[in-house]
């Protein structure tokens, strides 16, 4: 059986997803730096939240993504 290296219906929704995902988290940052201002502990909040969130979800599912095309 061939497979189907293009875009699938389901990334463009995994896509979509973590681009929405990715919007939220930049108007919570935002947020918290405007409301508690910007020292060391905000900017490590920041960073922290940001490897928390987009590390495991990079690696399971844009990187076998990336790889897929990448094997065409």
């Amino acid at each position: 059986m061939k497979r189907n290296n293009s875009t699938s219906a389901g990334d463009t929704g995994k896509i979509f997803g973590l681009i929405l995902l990715a919007l939220i988290w930049v108007w919570l940052i935002y947020t918290l730096f405007t409301r508690g201002g910007v020292d060391a502990r905000s900017i490590f909040i920041a960073a922290a939240s940001g490897i928390i969130i987009f590390v495991p979800l990079w690696k399971r599912y844009i990187a076998p993504m990336l790889e897929r095309r990448k094997n065409r």
